[in-house]
């Protein structure tokens, strides 16, 4: 195995400078920087990164945690971060949490004792006091969920207006009986389209009917989108159309309609939210808003990195769209 002191006399250079190419110091001229990864491409150098985060400190780690990886949802997110992580040399470790603070504190530690350098969070609750605390004193970026405090980075869409335009949709296909699938937790993303479903309606001329609302469990599970739906399909004046708050919990609505004999979406405008994989996997395919989940996941492992190099806490939108499949049509019931 080839050393950096042989890579130097290769190079025609000093072992400090070879280092700093390593590091790429920007003190480097083109034409050092060039001779120098020659010299390193022709031996098959290769830099004990691990020594070398020792010596500056650092682990070269980062976290992502996540609430849960039954969501489908994450999966594109967590490929987003990891390969942004890997292009700038870094590895990740994901922390499944289940929105437990026990077990987050346990990761939280790894912080702490410099096993990582900086974390993503996926399972920030709106009034979480933890996070502020542990960004005061570690790099953090909160990635879809985020507490309300301004001082910590997060980067999202705007889930209220996504959720507006959803209930803005159903109207225009001329459903009045609108329909609400929601969820049993404390994320900011669920405060935030249950209200901009109601301000639609609100907006449309629609008053709201807390029978028309029903919530599934706290990960949006399939199992229990089929208990909340069948909730409202038992209704007497049963919603002709459902705005569904997860891809997963439509999935069960979907579900739920065809074991009580509604066809989807001739009896029953079904939309979700998140565009997952399984959204076109089956018949009828879903109507969804899509969320960009691979750039939410890079642009929070971007945002990071820079923090982590002395940038100030930011916050950032990413556009949604809503994609139009099968589950939804003009209402053919009222």
């Amino acid at each position: 195995m080839s050393t950096i002191s042989e890579v130097a006399k290769e190079a025609g250079v000093s072992v400090a400078t070879v280092s700093r190419v390593i590091n790429q110091n920007a003190s480097v001229t083109p034409e050092t920087q060039k001779r120098v990864n020659a010299a390193i491409a022709k031996l098959n150098y290769h830099p004990n990164v691990w020594g070398r985060s020792l010596r500056r400190q650092e682990s070269r780690v980062l976290l992502i945690f996540v609430p849960n990886i039954t969501n489908p949802y994450y999966a594109n997110i967590i490929s987003g971060i990891e390969d942004t992580a890997r292009r700038n040399h870094y590895n990740t470790m994901v922390c499944v949490t289940n929105v437990d603070k026990e077990r987050a504190k346990e990761y939280f530690d790894l912080l702490r004792c410099g096993s990582a350098d900086g974390a993503i969070l996926l399972d920030t609750t709106k009034n979480d006091k933890s996070v502020p605390r542990l960004a005061k004193n570690f790099p953090v970026v909160q990635c879809c969920e985020y507490c309300t405090d301004e001082n910590i980075s997060h980067v999202s869409i705007d889930n209220l207006e996504a959720a507006k335009q959803v209930v803005q949709y159903l109207v225009s296909l001329g459903h009045r009986r609108i329909g609400f699938a929601g969820a049993v937790n404390d994320f900011i993303s669920t405060e935030q389209r249950e209200t901009g479903y109601k301000k639609a309606l609100e907006e449309a001329g629609i008053e709201f009917d807390s029978r028309y609302v029903a919530y599934a469990d706290e990960d949006y599970n399939f199992l229990s989108g089929i208990r909340a739906v069948k909730e409202l399909l038992c209704l007497k004046d049963r919603p002709s159309a459902i705005f569904c708050i997860s891809d997963m919990i439509a999935l069960g609505a979907i579900r739920a309609a065809g074991e009580m004999d509604l066809r989807v979406p001739e009896d029953l405008t079904i939309v979700g939210f998140d565009d997952v994989a399984y959204a076109t996997m089956f018949k009828p395919m879903l109507t969804t808003v899509s969320q960009p989940g691979y750039s939410l996941g890079k642009t929070s492992c971007n945002m990071l990195i820079k923090q982590m190099g002395g940038a100030a806490p930011n916050h950032m939108f990413l556009e949604h769209k809503i994609i139009l499949r099968d589950s939804s049509a003009a209402n053919a019931v009222e």
